[in-house]
């Protein structure tokens, strides 16, 4: 084909839009859990019951993940997408009018937990559609960063926003704002420009059904799969149990938030930077690689120091290494998957993070000794060294 490709700049009004929905479902997930225990209070329940109100994200993430990919798949990134800020937008509302009935809360948090999927597997369909393959994986790492600013947000935020005993300012602040995110969204979001934004010649996409066949066929995916499972997985537990790693050690929960929070900031700058290389470069391989190496010396040294400037300097690391893998490997499946549609992709790999959150949280949960967290955290670094070992059996593979 001759002629220059036109990329449009109404590119970046679609990726802000779909930040906004994204920092949006982040803050719903996510409400609860700076005021734990003002939400026992409140709702009148114990401590588990209220982690289960985040929890129900991961739970209900993976039979929804499918139907997302499939939607996504037969009409389209507007669709699917705004399925997902619709559902989010209502439910995220109607929180506010539970009040303080427990079992009603917990109904529209699972709610808006459903919407959450048709949102992140449309990550990569929305780089496809829009943006052109020096930008792909930039588009992605952005795409994801707005999870973390989502995460950072609501615990800065919420403890603001209740200052006694009364959740509902909060639930009505987010509320409003689940729904001007979604009308936004639905209203001025179009699902692709008028010419494509690559010279790539359009494949044919298989049908889901087939698209997963070749998906698990393919031994590269597998691998992805698996450092997944590892990664993801080991993030959400980590930053579960954030405050029972630091508590032994001498540390405060104020030490534990700033912790956690130096682990979003090290996620957003490495999603920033090794997306950046890795649409300039194309060695994706290589920069999944290094972000693994990094992760698991980090997390080897948080495992066995209490001294304040490593935990916070490495546990930055940590956050750098396990997420910017994240677009990385998203992008590089779908180059390895073709013609398998980008959301079956996106979406299997994103599930299975959820699905590894889950199993570690409840597997690794009484793992300590004299109440210290070291052995869980020991077990993962391990689980980390495997991932680090798998990674040397992928393929480079370039977008020419």
């Amino acid at each position: 084909m001759s002629g220059t490709i036109q990329v449009y700049k109404f590119r970046w009004i679609v990726l802000l839009l779909f930040m906004f929905v994204n920092i949006t479902l982040q803050v719903l997930w996510i409400s609860f859990a700076p005021v734990r225990s003002l939400a026992e209070t409140f709702y009148g329940v114990d401590t588990l019951s209220i982690d289960l109100l985040a929890l129900s994200f991961m739970i209900v993430y993976i039979p929804f993940t499918f139907l997302s990919a499939w939607i996504i798949d037969k009409y389209g990134f507007r669709i699917g997408a705004g399925i997902g800020a619709l559902i989010a937008g209502v439910f995220g509302f109607l929180r506010f009018f539970a009040f303080n009935d427990y079992l009603l809360v917990l109904i529209f948090q699972i709610g808006i937990g459903i919407g959450q999927p048709f949102i992140l597997n449309a990550v990569t369909k929305l780089s496809a559609n829009w943006f052109p393959d020096e930008e792909r994986t930039t588009a992605t790492g952005i795409a994801l960063i707005s999870q973390f600013i989502g995460i950072a947000l609501a615990m800065f935020i919420t403890p603001l926003l209740v200052t006694t005993n009364d959740l509902l300012p909060m639930l009505l602040t987010y509320g409003i704002l689940s729904v001007i995110s979604g009308a936004l969204f639905i209203i001025f979001i179009k699902d692709k420009p008028p010419t494509p934004p690559t010279r790539e010649p359009l494949e044919e996409k298989v049908l889901m059904s087939d698209g997963l066949k070749k998906l698990f066929n393919n031994k590269h995916f597998i691998i992805l799969f698996l450092l997944f499972f590892l990664g993801l997985g080991i993030f959400n537990t980590i930053t579960t149990y954030i405050e029972g790693i630091v508590i032994p050690r001498g540390y405060d929960k104020n030490f534990a938030g700033i912790l956690g929070g130096l682990m979003l900031l090290g996620g957003i700058v490495g999603c920033i930077i090794m997306s950046t290389l890795s649409d300039k470069y194309k060695k994706r391989k290589l920069l999944i690689l290094i972000s693994l190496i990094i992760a698991t010396i980090s997390l080897f040294i948080i495992t066995f120091t209490s001294n304040d400037i490593l935990l916070q300097t490495f546990g930055f690391l940590l956050g750098f290494g396990l997420l910017s893998a994240g677009p990385v490997g998203l992008e590089y499946a779908v180059d390895l998957t073709k013609p398998v549609p980008e959301s079956s992709s996106n979406g299997m790999l994103m599930m299975v993070g959820q699905v590894g959150g889950i199993l570690l949280i409840l597997s690794l949960e009484g793992v300590t000794l004299n109440n210290d967290y070291w052995p869980a955290l020991l077990i993962q670094s391990i689980f980390l060294v495997v991932a680090v070992i798998l990674t040397f059996f992928l393929k480079e593979k370039t977008s020419e």
